[in-house]
C-alpha cells in the first residue's frame, strides 16, 4: 500500500506541478478537491454502510484533516518553483521527523544513535535544499515543513480508531483541503479553465484520492517501522518523472543529501525494529 500510495502521489504532483505554472494553488486544491470529493464520497458510498459514517466524526480525524489541508497547501505553493525529484527528497525526511515528534512530543525514548541518524538526516536535507547556493529557493523552506506536518499526520494516523471506515478518513482529507482552497479563492486570480487545464485537475483528482486511501490504509493496524522505509521508493520515481518530463537531472550534492536522507532514515528504522523486538 504505501508503495502504490508513493507512486500514486508522485505522479499526482507532477499533474499539479503543469498546473501551477499559471494557475493559484487555491484554484487547484479547490477544483481538484470538488473532483476527488466525489470521488472519495461514491466510494464511500459504495462500500460502507452509512450507520458506520458517523464513525469518523472524531476530534482525531478532524485533527488529520486540518493537517492535511495546510500541508496540501504549503506542497501545492511549493512544487512549481522546486525540481519534482528534490520536493520528493524532502518528503522523505519524514521518518526522522516522527522519530523528532515522538521524542518531543510523545515523550518516547530516542538513543544515541537514532538521535545521530536523525542529524545526518537534516544534513542531507541541507544539501538538497543548498541554502546559500544560486538554486536555493524560500520554497525549500515551505517543503521542510511539508514534512515535519505530514509527521505530525502520521502520528496521528497511527492513533486512529480501527473501526473508523478508511474511505470516511480519505473523505474528510479531501473536503477539508477543498474547503481551504476555496477559502483562498478572495486572496488569488483565478484563470480561466481549458480543456487541458481539466484533464490534468481530474488526472490527478484520481491519482490523489487513491493516494490517500493507500497511505491510511498502510498507517493503519501495523508496524510503522516495516511500513515506513518504503516511503523511499517515491525518489526514484519523482526523478524518472522529473527527467522525463522536465529534463530535471539532480547535481551531485542533491544526490549525496538524498543518499545521506534515505540512509539516515532506514537506519532509524532498523533501530526502531530492533528496539520493539526487545520490548517485553
Amino acid at each position: 500500500m504505501l508503495l502504490l500510495s508513493q507512486a500514486l502521489f508522485v505522479s499526482s504532483d507532477s499533474f499539479v506541478k503543469l498546473l501551477g505554472t499559471d494557475m493559484p494553488p487555491g484554484q487547484i486544491m479547490a477544483l481538484r478537491g470538488l473532483m476527488a470529493v466525489a470521488l472519495a464520497g461514491s466510494v464511500l458510498v459504495a462500500t460502507v454502510e452509512p450507520a458506520r459514517w458517523r464513525l469518523a466524526m472524531t476530534p482525531l480525524v478532524g485533527a488529520r484533516a486540518g493537517l492535511e489541508s495546510v500541508s496540501a497547501a504549503l506542497f501545492i505553493m511549493s512544487l512549481p518553483h522546486l525540481p519534482l525529484s528534490d520536493i520528493t527528497v524532502f518528503m522523505q525526511f519524514t521518518p526522522l521527523s516522527i522519530t523528532l515528534l515522538a521524542a518531543l512530543l510523545l515523550r518516547e525514548h530516542v538513543g544515541w544513535r537514532r538521535w545521530a541518524a536523525i542529524l545526518v538526516g537534516f544534513v542531507g536535507v541541507l544539501l538538497v535544499a543548498q541554502p546559500g547556493g544560486a538554486g536555493f529557493s524560500p520554497f525549500a523552506i515551505s517543503a521542510i515543513m511539508v514534512a515535519l506536518i505530514i509527521s505530525v499526520r502520521d502520528l496521528v494516523t497511527r492513533r486512529l480508531d480501527p473501526a473508523i471506515p478508511t474511505p470516511a478518513i480519505t473523505l474528510t482529507t479531501t473536503l477539508a483541503v477543498c474547503l481551504l482552497g476555496f477559502a483562498s479563492a478572495p486572496f488569488e486570480d483565478w484563470i480561466p479553465l481549458s480543456w487541458d487545464r481539466v484533464s490534468l485537475l481530474a488526472g490527478s483528482a484520481l491519482l490523489v484520492t487513491a493516494a490517500n486511501a493507500a497511505i491510511i490504509r498502510a498507517f493503519r493496524g501495523t508496524d510503522v517501522t516495516v511500513v515506513s522505509p518504503f516511503r523511499y521508493f517515491g525518489v526514484l520515481w519523482a526523478v524518472a518523472l522529473g527527467f522525463a518530463i522536465w529534463g530535471e537531472i539532480p547535481d551531485l550534492l542533491a544526490i549525496c543529501g538524498t543518499m545521506l536522507i534515505v540512509g539516515s532514515g532506514l537506519y532509524t528504522m532498523h533501530r526502531e525494529s530492533l528496539r520493539l523486538r526487545q520490548r517485553p
